[in-house]
């Protein structure tokens, strides 16, 4: 026997079992991101910039120039544009656009542009919403507010005083037919959250009052409605009755975004630690009737999105999809640097930024 060679095959085994640890190792990881044989190629440049106000519109987005609002297609070609005047704000929903100037509210039809009405409310406005039914302004002062809902025609139809209590947030659900309004009173010894239901035009519907914690986002659903604060996660009925067993503790999480769907809202969750100064998230906590699950996205995301049952995360490089029955996240090579969100259009593609470039990516 060969002293030399006997010497020498133990050597060489070892070598070998160890290039095959590292291979099976990455052909492990590979599988478990899968972002080699995913790449998103179909990227659309809009005529926008990142220094611009830009919020999605159905399946395209919608901006201001400074003066003008300008309407855009999944195509990026412009579909309708109108001069609101300077330094306009403006908001989405309902397939409609409220814009306003000063005193001057405009809504229009979101897909057409064509205007239902506009109207000075001789006040200037701090902010506006619009639903399916109803617009809602809110002028004064931001501590001793009203807000002013006017009809699809322009016509004033009611003013809810929001006297001493500071604005957090108002809108419209139940088709529309419903305002709340979300604000918080801090002239007692406790702060106090109120989340507040009106039928316009009628009288208040329900009303709730929250001294633990400060709410900061309300979803309604058929019958209940979810009020998410600083440390829970709490359901009411629309009499304003807690359901104390659907009760979630969610301190230490910031809700980052939510969507509604038949089968219940898909709500996604950041560790406060992962979104103090710069957002590096890599926990995901997913909230969905009955399944309350954290996940870890393959790649630091800067940003969430939930869209249906799903949520989006995103990287300078990446775009991540994580159903709520998923064991794992699928990544997808995004075809430029990506550093900005704007939002995600109703048929699922996203609206990113890049530098001051805008595109919109057309996802899975």
């Amino acid at each position: 026997m060969n002293t030399h060679e006997s010497k020498g095959l133990p050597w060489i085994f070892a070598v070998l079992v160890a290039v095959l640890v590292c291979v099976m190792g990455l052909v492990i990881a590979r599988m478990l991101v899968r972002p080699e044989n995913n790449s998103l190629d179909r990227a659309t440049l809009l005529p926008c910039t990142s220094s611009q106000t830009v919020s999605v519109l159905d399946k395209g987005v919608v901006y201001s120039d400074g003066t003008s609002l300008r309407a855009l297609n999944a195509g990026g070609r412009q579909i309708w544009s109108y001069v609101i005047g300077a330094n306009c704000q403006f908001s989405v929903g309902g397939g409609y656009v409220a814009g306003w100037s000063n005193d001057l509210l405009v809504v229009l039809n979101a897909s057409s542009g064509d205007v239902l009405f506009s109207a000075s409310l001789s006040e200037v406005i701090l902010s506006a919403t619009v639903g399916e039914t109803y617009t809602a302004a809110q002028v004064g002062e931001e501590s001793d507010s009203t807000l002013i809902v006017l009809d699809r025609n322009g016509r004033e139809i009611d003013r809810v005083a929001q006297s001493d209590v500071t604005v957090l947030d108002f809108g419209f659900f139940s088709g529309g037919n419903m305002l709340y309004v979300m604000a918080m009173d801090t002239n007692g010894t406790v702060p106090m959250s109120l989340l507040t239901t009106y039928r316009p035009g009628r009288m208040q519907a329900g009303s709730i009052t929250d001294s633990e914690q400060v709410i900061y986002e309300a979803m309604f659903e058929a019958s209940n409605v979810t009020a998410v604060g600083t440390t829970y996660a709490r359901v009411y009925d629309y009499t304003g009755t807690e359901q104390a067993a659907k009760r979630r503790l969610v301190y230490g999480w910031q809700l980052i975004d939510s969507d509604a769907t038949r089968s219940g809202t898909l709500m996604a969750f950041a560790p406060m630690a992962e979104i103090d100064a710069t957002a590096h998230i890599s926990d995901v906590r997913m909230i969905m009737g009955g399944t309350d699950k954290t996940v870890r996205m393959p790649f630091v995301c800067f940003d969430l999105a939930v869209h249906g049952d799903a949520v989006y995360g995103f990287s300078e490089n990446y775009a991540m999809v994580y159903g709520i029955s998923d064991s794992r996240a699928t990544s997808y090579h995004l075809p430029f640097t990506c550093d900005g969100l704007i939002g995600v259009t109703s048929d699922g593609n996203a609206v990113l930024v890049s530098g001051d470039s805008i595109y919109l990516v057309a996802m899975p």
